[in-house]
């Protein structure tokens, strides 16, 4: 356990960087939750329903437990070194400059995309009473300035004191949860018991549709990192992060479950117009809640949901804005990658440069890409991609640092780390062939960063050397993306199931490999302060 002084230190690194700590538990597993609950929890539930007819209800219980080694990883990573965007800096310590930048550069984008593809989602929405924002699945040109102006919006509300929007989220928050819950109890007195066996069983895809399932319910848990992008605005994170993480893990479980299990009892198959049986037409339909609200005679169900969906939307957004400029100042005040001007700080303790530059990013981007389908996929991969070098990272510490105070142990982690590595790696060819060649490409663009870090910093050929993994792991599991499974959009050369057999493996021996570099570079480490002690120098 930490000591009163190690606590003590905390604080006065915060104090240090000009972050206020005043997030308490609730706002805290309310962030966290906040961040998870996103508009995706309006199709998601159903989505599963399409791809393994009753059997994916089962997948939100075995995403979960796929998911928390990860989670958890992170949050011994998260107690140990609480550090604002600390996605960004935790692979930097551990592997080097070189996956150091490809990970940074990778969170950054993920969160940066994040934010116009929630607001799209947002806006995708409203149009349910204003058609004139969408049309032809994509956002008007009304639409594109009626998202940038919420961007601004959003914008504000990260310029506030954290504590204020703490206080923000909570109720938002609250309402998202009340208003699903709602929902769900209501659609459960609709319940059609023959739902769960009449067309063509409890499993009518067999496996592969409930593996299908799975890799679309495992994204639904992403939000968890919330509480470690935030950790250094946290009172006593030794002691509030590991419960408020494990605690909002529960209530999202509970929550989609309910979703999906309440939606498919309550199928009238002739009110929602699909075909009885058919399971796959559920993913036909533009609004499931609307839809199963008429269905069951109930239209205020799906104004409700609406309602629900709108602030779930709006809330994600800001959280996630917020979670991007921190990860913006991490590169800056950390890892050295950006100029210096991103580590200034308001007095209210806001990054404020760092915020300035998700605005403007997150607005190109929705003029590019005013899709919530074009930009989803693409969301998805990024902030994958930067979730497998975290429990690699614990597993270098534990060898580098055994003696570093860490409020929460992630138990077995020599078998639990590569594990959260292996799913972290799956997620990523799981989200598809579509999103992962154009994203890891782009991941390569942060390359560049290195040409302003070595201004800074010299690097070694050790440092090339031991950070060579990366690329290499990312070229390949863009190579089996290509040639894998047709369920995720690659030629079928490896059918499914052995196609993630076959990731599975290499993500192994990569982990293995990552490993052994890291520990490797540790042995040259030139970063001249604890990592405890503020920003890293070199």
């Amino acid at each position: 356990m930490k000591s009163d002084l190690d606590y003590a230190n905390q604080a006065a690194d915060s104090k240090q960087s000009g972050y206020k700590k005043e997030l308490g538990f609730w706002t805290v597993v309310f962030l966290a939750t906040g961040g998870i609950l996103g508009p995706a929890v309006g199709f998601t539930p159903v989505s599963v329903l399409a791809l393994a007819g009753p059997s994916g209800i089962l997948s939100w219980i075995i995403a979960f437990l796929l998911i928390m080694a990860v989670a958890m990883a992170y949050v011994e990573l998260g107690t140990m070194w609480p550090k604002a965007g600390g996605v960004a800096y935790y692979p930097a310590k551990s592997s080097g400059p070189i996956v150091g930048v490809m990970n940074a550069w990778g969170s950054f984008v993920g969160y940066a995309l994040a934010v116009p593809s929630i607001v799209v989602a947002f806006v995708e929405y409203l149009s349910y009473w204003f058609p004139g924002l969408y049309k032809g699945g994509t956002l008007t040109t009304t639409g594109i300035v009626s998202a940038i102006a919420v961007t601004v919006v959003i914008f504000w509300i990260n310029t506030l004191r954290i504590r204020y929007m703490g206080q923000l989220n909570n109720i938002f928050t609250v309402l998202t949860i009340v208003g699903l819950v709602v929902v769900s109890v209501v659609l459960l007195t609709h319940m059609h018991p023959s739902n769960f066996h009449q067309f063509h069983g409890f499993v009518p895809f067999g496996t592969s549709g409930l593996f299908l399932a799975i890799s679309a319910t495992i994204y639904g848990y992403g939000g968890f990192r919330q509480p470690i992008d935030y950790a250094e605005e946290v009172k006593d994170p030794g002691k509030t992060i590991p419960k408020a993480v494990f605690l909002t893990m529960i209530i999202t479980l509970i929550i989609y479950f309910l979703e999906s299990l309440s939606y498919l009892g309550a199928i009238n198959w002739k009110g929602i117009g699909v075909q009885a049986g058919n399971w796959s037409g559920l993913s036909s339909l533009a609004y499931p809640f609307v839809s199963i609200g008429h269905g069951i005679g109930l239209p205020i169900i799906g104004l409700i949901a609406m309602i629900t969906m709108l602030i779930a939307s709006f809330k994600d957004g800001y959280i996630y804005f917020g979670g991007a400029s921190r990860v913006g100042y991490s590169l800056s005040y950390y890892d050295g990658y950006l100029p210096k001007v991103f580590t200034n700080m308001t007095k209210n303790g806001i990054p404020l440069p760092s915020v300035l530059l998700v605005l403007v990013v997150s607005s190109l981007y929705i003029i590019l890409l005013p899709s919530f389908s074009s930009l989803f996929p693409l969301v998805a991969s990024a902030l994958l991609l930067s979730y497998a070098p975290g429990p690699l990272s614990l597993a270098i510490f534990r060898t580098k640092y055994p003696h570093e105070p860490r409020p929460y142990v992630l138990p077995a982690y020599k078998i639990l780390a590569p594990f959260a590595f292996v799913i972290s790696t799956l997620m990523i060819y799981w989200s598809g062939w579509a999103s992962v060649h154009i994203l890891i490409p782009s991941v390569f663009i942060g390359l560049l960063l290195l040409f302003f870090y070595r201004k800074h910093s010299r690097i070694t050929q050790d440092d090339w050397r031991r950070g060579l993994w990366l690329p290499i792991f990312q070229i390949i599991l863009m190579g089996l993306s290509y040639i894998g499974s047709k369920n995720f959009g690659g030629h079928n050369l490896i059918p499914s199931p052995w196609d993630t057999v076959v990731v599975g493996i290499v993500a192994l021996v990569f982990y293995y490999w990552g490993l052994s570099s890291g520990l490797k570079w540790q042995e040259h480490d030139t970063f001249t302060e604890s990592p405890s002690a503020g920003a890293v120098t070199r």
